[in-house]
């Protein structure tokens, strides 16, 4: 049962293994669709990237540098 952190301090658990894009999803139509990558734990990395274990999340949009 992964749990998230979000930049925020926020923590949001899930069942079993979920993807970024489930993970912003569940945060809100407009990120699900603005995200273009996620920062996982420090790495850039694809939104179909799977998270099974706790981690650190912020998601990537055309508004960030990266």
């Amino acid at each position: 049962m992964p749990a998230i952190t979000l930049p925020d301090g926020s923590v949001r658990s899930f069942d079993g293994a979920v993807t970024g894009t489930q993970v912003a999803a569940g945060i809100g139509p407009g990120l699900a669709r603005a995200a273009l990558a996620m920062v996982l734990d420090g790495r850039l990395v694809d939104l179909a990237t799977p998270i099974a274990q706790d981690a650190a999340v912020r998601f990537v949009t055309r508004k960030d540098p990266e």
